[in-house]
C-alpha cells in the first residue's frame, strides 16, 4: 500500500511541474517515509533539510505542505479516521520542520549576502580610501622633510595621524572582509585575529590549530565569525587575562573552542535579551549549516564557547574577482 501511495503522490507532483530531484525530496517527508525512518528525530531532521531545498529551488513550504497533505488525503482513503490524531501530528510535526529548514536557509542567503556586501565595502575602502590616504601621507612626509620650526611638527604631527588612520582603516577593512582567509585559508586567518587581539588587549592568546579538512567557503567563514565574535566578546565583558582558542575535526565534524578565565555572565540572561544580537548570530550561523553553537559560563568562572559543524555542510567556493 505504502509503494503504491508513493507512486501516486509522485506522480501527481511530476504533473504538477516538480523536477524529480524535487519530488525524491518531498515523497521522502510523506508518513510511510517516517514509517520506515529509524527515529522521529532523524525523520524531522531530514525534513528540515528538504525545507532548505526548496529554498534553494525558490518553491514555498505552503507548496510542499499542500502536497503532503495531498498525501494524507489518499492515506485517509486507504485507512479511513485510523490513527487520524497521530497522523496530524506527524503532518504538523513535518511541515514545523520545513519551515524551520527553509527559513534557516533563507537567513544563510541573507548572511552571504551580507558577507559579500561586507567585501565589496572592504575592497572599495581599501582601493580608494586607503591608497588616497597613503599618498597623503607620502606628500605629508615629503613636506616635513623640506620644512623646519613649528610647521614641521604640525607636519610630523599630521603625518602621524594620517598613520594612525590608515592602521584603524586596515584594521576594519580586515573585519569587513578578512581577505587572509580567502588567500591564505582558514588556519593563516585565526592566526592573524589572534595577533591583532594580541597587539589590542592585555590578555594572552594560546592557538592550538589541528590539521583540518578541505572545509567549504561557507564553513570558513562561519568558523571565523564566530571566533572574532568571541574574542570580541572576551575583550569587551570578560575582564580576561587568557584566552584559548583551538580547532580540530573528529568524528566527521569541525569543532572551534574559545575559552577565557574572565568574569563571566549568565548564558540564559544574556539570550532573552533583546540586544544579544551577538549570541544570536553566532547560533544562527551554525544552524544554518547544520551545526550547534553551546555556551557555557556562569558569573566569575568564565566562559567558553563551543561551534561544532559538519565537515561537509556547505558547497561553495571562494568568489573570484578581477585583480
Amino acid at each position: 500500500m505504502a509503494a503504491r501511495l508513493r507512486a501516486r503522490v509522485a506522480g501527481r507532483l511530476r504533473d504538477q511541474g516538480y523536477g524529480p530531484e524535487q519530488v525524491r525530496a518531498l515523497v521522502s517527508i510523506t508518513p510511510a517515509a517516517a514509517s520506515r525512518s529509524g527515529s522521529v528525530e532523524g525523520f524531522f531532521e531530514r525534513a528540515e533539510k528538504s525545507g532548505r531545498l526548496l529554498a534553494e529551488w525558490d518553491i514555498a513550504p505552503e507548496r510542499a505542505a499542500l502536497a503532503l497533505r495531498e498525501f494524507d488525503r489518499l492515506l485517509e482513503g486507504e485507512l479511513g479516521r485510523r490513527h487520524q490524531p497521530a497522523r496530524e501530528q506527524l503532518q504538523t510535526g513535518t511541515i514545523f520542520a520545513l519551515y524551520r529548514g527553509f527559513c534557516q536557509a533563507l537567513a544563510g542567503q541573507a548572511r552571504q549576502a551580507e558577507e559579500q556586501e561586507r567585501r565589496r565595502i572592504g575592497r572599495e575602502l581599501h582601493d580608494e580610501a586607503g591608497q588616497s590616504l597613503l599618498l597623503l601621507r607620502l606628500d605629508l612626509e615629503l613636506l616635513e622633510r623640506e620644512t623646519r620650526g613649528p610647521m614641521g611638527r604640525r607636519l610630523r604631527q599630521a603625518r602621524r595621524t594620517v598613520e594612525g588612520t590608515i592602521a584603524e582603516l586596515r584594521r576594519i577593512v580586515a573585519a569587513l572582509g578578512p581577505a587572509v582567509l580567502e588567500r591564505l585559508g582558514l588556519a593563516a586567518a585565526l592566526r592573524q585575529m589572534a595577533s591583532r587581539f594580541r597587539r589590542t588587549y592585555p590578555a594572552a592568546v594560546a592557538l592550538r590549530l589541528r590539521a583540518t579538512p578541505s572545509l567549504a567557503a561557507e564553513t570558513q567563514e562561519v568558523i571565523y565569525r564566530v571566533a572574532q565574535e568571541a574574542l570580541q566578546n572576551a575583550a569587551k565583558h570578560s575582564q580576561a587575562t587568557r584566552v584559548n582558542l583551538s580547532l580540530r575535526a573528529a568524528d566527521k565534524r569541525i569543532r572551534l573552542r574559545v575559552s577565557d578565565n574572565g568574569a563571566g555572565f549568565s548564558a540564559e540572561t544574556a539570550a532573552r535579551r533583546p540586544m544579544s544580537y551577538g549570541l544570536v548570530g553566532m547560533r544562527e550561523r551554525a544552524e544554518g549549516l547544520g551545526g550547534t553553537l553551546a555556551i557555557r559560563s556562569a558569573p566569575g568562572k568564565g566562559t567558553v564557547v563551543v561551534l561544532a559543524l559538519p565537515v561537509s555542510a556547505g558547497k561553495r567556493s571562494w568568489p573570484r574577482f578581477e585583480s
